[in-house]
């Protein structure tokens, strides 16, 4: 898979289930296969085949999605040589998968991820229906970050590795945006997918990896999800954040600092936007306003009322009242 292509949609999807049953393998090969991942994917023998896959182009990143019944996915000679651009590829999955490349083999088990190079020939096959991923970047574009990558192939990555969950949030939260994301969006998401995967590989040989800008943007983004997940309990403070990331509150309070913001005002932040959300929504229309502030998190409707005027620049009851 290539980076950006200008010629190219930077987003494309293709799903079996909207074509007529005879049209659903020849396209899948031929569009989505072949044109658009590069790949000969053929479903595993006795089974009815079924697909939904998406490619998403960044300037120097390509990831790609695929949701599929049982099949084997093949990188060949003839579409190695049609393709000039060498990518290092990291491969995760939803369901065991038998990954083979440069003569040697792998069976991952579900949520492991393995590095492979597109212009080496290999074979993926899943005897299960899966969910996988492909995160692609040019090998050359990782060179300044990780001496050595031109040996990453067929490096297993543990499930339990914590970049490589850093890495599969942030490659989520960039899918669940490609339609909205600018041109500059883009090209910090492909900086910081290249950071994220150099950190990732680097953890496996040995080499030290930098807290670089992607990185730092994913624990970013881990810290504020863990603050959403436990936003409405009393015990939600900057050391339960802490020790449920596996990293110290002083660092917590660095990459807070790095947006212009602190713990408690990014608690405020998530608290108010969430009271937002449920003003304006119908199922809390009969909850009073009181009732709802408490359940955000605050203690002091007066409090809250302020803190969201100066927010919203409305109080609560104005844009209740609004949206009615």
């Amino acid at each position: 898979m290539d980076g950006q292509d200008d010629a190219q949609p930077p987003s494309r999807h293709l799903a079996t289930a909207t074509l007529p049953a005879r049209d659903r393998l020849p396209v899948w090969r031929e569009a989505f296969g072949r044109t658009m991942v590069r790949l000969e994917i053929e479903p595993l023998c006795g089974t009815s085949f079924q697909a939904e896959g998406a490619l998403q182009l960044l300037p120097g990143a390509a990831l790609a999605s695929v949701s599929s019944t049982p099949f084997r996915a093949q990188r060949t000679q003839r579409l190695i040589q049609g393709d000039a651009c060498d990518m290092t590829i990291l491969v995760t999955a939803s369901a065991p998968i038998r990954v083979a490349q440069c003569g040697r083999e792998a069976v991952l088990a579900a949520g492991e991820a393995i590095f492979l190079r597109s212009g080496e020939r290999s074979d993926i096959q899943s005897p299960h229906a899966a969910h996988f991923t492909n995160i692609s970047v040019p090998t050359a574009s990782l060179a300044p970050l990780l001496p050595h990558c031109d040996d990453l192939a067929m490096t297993v990555i543990p499930k339990q590795d914590e970049l490589l969950g850093l890495l599969v949030d942030y490659v989520a939260l960039l899918q669940a945006r490609h339609d909205s994301a600018s041109g500059a969006l883009r090209l910090l998401g492909a900086a910081h997918i290249r950071d994220l995967l150099a950190a990732v590989a680097g953890a496996q040989t040995g080499t030290t990896a930098l807290e670089r800008g992607g990185i730092r943007a994913a624990r970013r983004r881990a810290i504020r999800a863990e603050i959403r997940a436990h936003l409405c309990e009393p015990g939600l403070s900057i050391a339960m954040i802490s020790a449920n990331q596996g990293i110290s509150p002083r660092y917590i309070r660095k990459l807070l600092r790095e947006e212009h913001t602190s713990f408690s005002d990014t608690v405020l932040e998530l608290r108010l936007e969430q009271a937002h959300r449920k003003l304006l929504h119908p199922g809390y229309a009969m909850e009073t306003i009181a009732s709802l502030a408490h359940a955000c998190g605050f203690g002091d409707l007066s409090y809250f009322n302020r803190c969201f005027r100066r927010h919203f620049g409305m109080t609560p009851s104005q844009l209740r009242n609004g949206a009615r």
